[in-house]
């Protein structure tokens, strides 16, 4: 699935994720950016591309109007059989998480919640807890983590809400056990903005 739909899909589940729009074009672009508040986000969406940043088709920091306009024309020279835009505001926050869902051939359903961002390969500092699986388990497994630290007060920033992070992992598992076709969720990054996880990017992969 898109990002678009990935989304949209795991916010029927409860997953709180960025306001954004799908677009065809600049103009379009600039027109659903008057609904956000700048600065905007800009991404190339399609259901056949999986690691945008791989491909640079991701555009951050987007400051007004016309900066939009340059940035959907550079992408459409990138993502040449791409006809879609994802235009999305942009998240601050300075502690990201990330987690996922998949189908394991010998346990099953598996939940998976960790460090996030660009540091996710390189620390591997992550968690797995079989589901569905009660709520003080996801608990347990969100404080495992070896950076665990970061859930609370951070460089000026509060808590992390521990109701809210457990709500969102639910959320994820939820939406896998709901729908049997899907045999995998990436949700990465999970940004802490107000103390609160926001879902900024995902993939759900289905059979």
């Amino acid at each position: 699935m898109s990002e678009f739909s990935s989304k949209k899909l795991l916010h029927e589940y409860g997953l709180s994720i960025t306001n954004e729009f799908v677009v065809k074009n600049a103009d379009q672009a600039v027109e659903a950016a008057k609904s956000l508040r700048y600065p905007v986000v800009a991404k190339l969406s399609s259901a056949k591309i999986q690691h945008k940043t791989e491909l640079n088709g991701v555009r951050l920091g987007i400051q007004n109007s016309k900066e939009l306009e340059v940035a959907i024309r550079d992408l459409e020279t990138i993502g040449s059989d791409v006809n879609e835009f994802l235009i999305s505001e942009q998240i601050q926050g300075k502690r990201e998480f990330i987690a996922g869902y998949h189908i394991d051939d010998a346990f099953g359903p598996v939940l998976m919640f960790g460090l996030g961002g660009i540091f996710t390969e390189i620390l591997s500092d992550v968690n797995f807890r079989l589901v569905p699986c009660e709520r003080r388990e996801i608990e347990n497994m969100i404080n495992e983590l070896k950076a665990s630290l970061l859930l609370g007060p951070f460089r000026g920033e509060g808590e992390v809400s521990m109701q809210h992070m457990i709500d969102a992992l639910v959320s994820i598992a939820d939406c896998g056990l709901a729908n049997p076709e899907i045999v995998s969720i990436d949700v990465n990054p999970i940004i802490i903005s107000n103390n609160k996880p926001i879902a900024v990017d995902a993939l759900v992969m289905k059979s």
